[in-house]
């Protein structure tokens, strides 16, 4: 599965303009919102700075684009056409993620929270209550980043496969594919990818060749959450073995099916007397015995 996910930005003849498109949309962002804070002092800034978020909304239309082409078993990735489309897809991931994260930021306040009434705390028993609380809140905040973490693509990749905004929320769907072996190893792979694929671009992006590698990276990794979620859902991975053709599997043929066929002599011996009886011409000779 890994292998087919590093290989699948590369398929096409469209694959260099793609992830061409792909590594110079975050730098356009970066372009867009530095010049905006230059301008900053004149009304031009103030226009420019929420253009900045443009690019961005785009790349994760396009990232709920290749969700979509792999649930549909489609081989190749899609290309950055329909504009509009990735926009509107876009806001619906971004949206999808602010719901999933209210959880976790009302947690993150509440620990906060927590912690600085540690700080005023004027008695021993107060800071031990306090002390217990924080480890409380500060648990379900890190158990629930590890739920948003593993759910999240999973909604989204739902949401793709379904092309309506409530089945990223689809609890019944959700549980059966999170619970299943096929999107827990997909997501599982998409680990170290996540992880190799930031450091990359972190690394590189001062010359500029990390905004192409973290798109290649974030690729490859909603290929593997949607390819998970549909063979969870299917109970068959969807992409065939390289040496098995596609298409309907073949049957063997049974000699029940297919009787082996009598030598010619035979074949001649047993049906000559029956044409002879009912007055059949002969067919090598067309004539009659």
């Amino acid at each position: 599965m890994l292998g087919d996910a590093l290989e699948y930005p590369t398929r096409g003849e469209d694959a260099p303009t793609t992830v061409l498109v792909g590594g110079l949309l975050p730098l356009f962002a970066v372009l867009i919102g530095v010049v905006g804070l230059l301008l900053s002092v004149l009304l031009v800034g103030l226009v420019l700075l929420p253009l900045a978020a443009v690019p961005g909304i785009v790349l994760l239309g396009y990232y709920v684009a290749v969700l979509r082409a792999v649930g549909d078993g489609e081989g190749n990735p899609p290309r950055f056409r329909g504009w509009r489309r990735l926009l509107l897809d876009g806001l619906r991931h971004l949206a999808i993620t602010v719901v999933y994260a209210v959880p976790l930021v009302l947690l993150l306040g509440l620990f906060l929270g927590v912690v600085a009434a540690g700080g005023a705390a004027s008695s021993d028993a107060a800071e031990v209550a306090v002390s217990l609380a924080a480890v409380v809140v500060g648990g379900l905040t890190v158990c629930y980043l590890l739920a948003f973490a593993y759910v999240r693509p999973l909604a989204l990749a739902n949401f793709a496969r379904e092309g309506r905004l409530r089945a990223a929320f689809d609890l019944e769907t959700l549980r059966a594919a999170g619970l299943s072996r096929a999107y827990a190893l997909a997501w599982l792979l998409a680990v170290p990818v996540w992880f190799v694929g930031g450091a990359l671009e972190g690394t590189f992006s001062f010359v500029l060749v990390g905004f192409f590698v973290g798109f290649y990276a974030d690729v490859v990794r909603y290929y593997l959450y949607a390819r998970g979620l549909r063979t969870a859902l299917d109970g068959a991975d969807p992409t065939p073995a390289e040496d098995e053709p596609a298409g309907p599997a073949r049957r063997p043929v049974s000699r029940t099916v297919l009787p082996e066929l009598e030598e010619p002599e035979t074949f001649a011996a047993r049906t000559r007397s029956v044409d002879h009886e009912r007055g059949w011409t002969d067919w090598e000779t067309d004539r009659r015995d």
